[in-house]
Formats: C-alpha cells, sequence, structure tokens
C-alpha cells in the first residue's frame, strides 16, 4: 500500500496523520502519527504505521496496548522513524526499546511522559546508539543506580530532559557529569534536589568539560508539586 492508501486506512478508525513540529524557532515540522489504546489499535497496525515511508514521529498514548509482533517491531526498525513519544499508556516498553535501538535515524529522541519506566527499561534506553534526545516526565520509577547507569552508557546523548522526578537524589546529578555529550537539559521539580543543588550541576558540568551548556533548571511558573 501507498502512504496515502495507509494514512486513509488508520485515519478512518480515528488515527490521526498531522505535521508535529519540532523545532519551533526555525519552525521545522515533520509528518507524525498518533495512535492510541483506546480500542482502536487491531492487530498489525503498528506494522501499517511504520511501513508510512516519510513518517518521523510516531505518538502512542492513552489506554492499554498489547504485546506487538516481531513482524510489527521489524517493520518500525526498517522506517524512518527518528522520534517516538509514549505517553500514559500502558505496553511493553522494552519492545519500544528495541524498536529504537534498531532505528537507522542519526539522531534518537524517546520521550516517556506518565510511564513508570524502571531501571532495567531505562538501561536498555542507554543502549540506543544513537540516543540524542531523551525526555522523561512524571510517573518514572527509575533510581540513582538506574540513572548512573545510563549516565555511562548514553554517550551520545545531547540533550536531557527530566521533569517530577520522584527517586532520584544528588547521586544522579553526580553522575550526570559522566554524560560526555550534553549540550541541553532541562531538570525541574525532582522531588528530592533542590534547584540549589541543579545549579551547582550545571557548574561543576561545565567545569568539568570545560564548555558551557544551556540549563533550565526553574519553574517558569513558581510550580510546586504537591
Amino acid at each position: 500500500m501507498s502512504d496515502e492508501e495507509l494514512i486513509h486506512e488508520l485515519s478512518s478508525r480515528s488515527y490521526r496523520f498531522y505535521l508535529e513540529t519540532i523545532d519551533a524557532k526555525n519552525k521545522v515540522k515533520i509528518p507524525a502519527i498518533k495512535m492510541n489504546g483506546k480500542g482502536q489499535y487491531l492487530p498489525g497496525d503498528l506494522l501499517k504505521v511504520c511501513s508510512i515511508k516519510k513518517l518521523k514521529y510516531l505518538s502512542i498514548e492513552s489506554g492499554v496496548l498489547p504485546e506487538f509482533s516481531q513482524e510489527e517491531i521489524q517493520a518500525c526498525k526498517n522506517s524512518n522513524l527518528h522520534t517516538i513519544l509514549i505517553d500514559n499508556v500502558k505496553l511493553n516498553n522494552l519492545q519500544i526499546c528495541e524498536i529504537a535501538k534498531g532505528l537507522k535515524a542519526p539522531k534518537i529522541r524517546i520521550d516517556f511522559n506518565y510511564i513508570p519506566l524502571t531501571d532495567s527499561e531505562l538501561a536498555c534506553v542507554s543502549q540506543i546508539q544513537n540516543l540524542d534526545t531523551f525526555i522523561v516526565w512524571e510517573g518514572a520509577k527509575i533510581t540513582d543506580e538506574g540513572m548512573c547507569q545510563f549516565s555511562q552508557n548514553a554517550k551520545n546523548l545531547t540533550f536531557l530532559r527530566m521533569d517530577d522526578i520522584d527517586f532520584l537524589t544528588k547521586k544522579s546529578t553526580d553522575c550526570m557529569l559522566n554524560l560526555p555529550s550534553l549540550k541541553d537539559v532541562i531538570l525541574m521539580r525532582w522531588k528530592k534536589v533542590p534547584e540549589s543543588q541543579m545549579e551547582k550541576f550545571v557548574s561543576a558540568y561545565e567545569a568539568k568539560h570545560k564548555r558551557k551548556i544551556e540549563a533550565s533548571i526553574y519553574d517558569p511558573v513558581g510550580y510546586e508539586k504537591p
């Protein structure tokens, strides 16, 4: 099937194909599709999604999705995807990681939002060779041990965003000094790490690597997590 035929078939079941803005400053938009687990998914749908040749961005959100078949996983590995967003959906995160590890894009972005991400899943993510951008929002269950292992492995990571983090402590920020390629970090509302410590992390990182990084560590609206 052509891209247009695949998009038409999926759109008939409320999948949404659209252009996602990934660089607001330069107004860069890429072909994206949004799928969810609220009864729209049929076995084999991911195979169709990943067969859309022009697709770059996959958003999976809401509800529950079953295990994907090996055929679906392989189709996604052979796709042109470079960004995967997992948002408030129950699925096999290790399968998502397996897909990302096989992507051929030179820069890969993975975004987990309201996902109870575990240390074992984080360890898998750290093995994505071309991981350039990693974003974790509220819900992650990762520990200092998991974050320290991640920091040893994610050698090509340039952008890290972690907001509303419950369990990580100063030990994690110390380990994050070992990420060699960071250029930009957003680290807000960590339950166990105050903004003052985040300031020290940024200064220590710049001193160790002898270069400046872009850093956002202050909540711009003064939000305090309950």
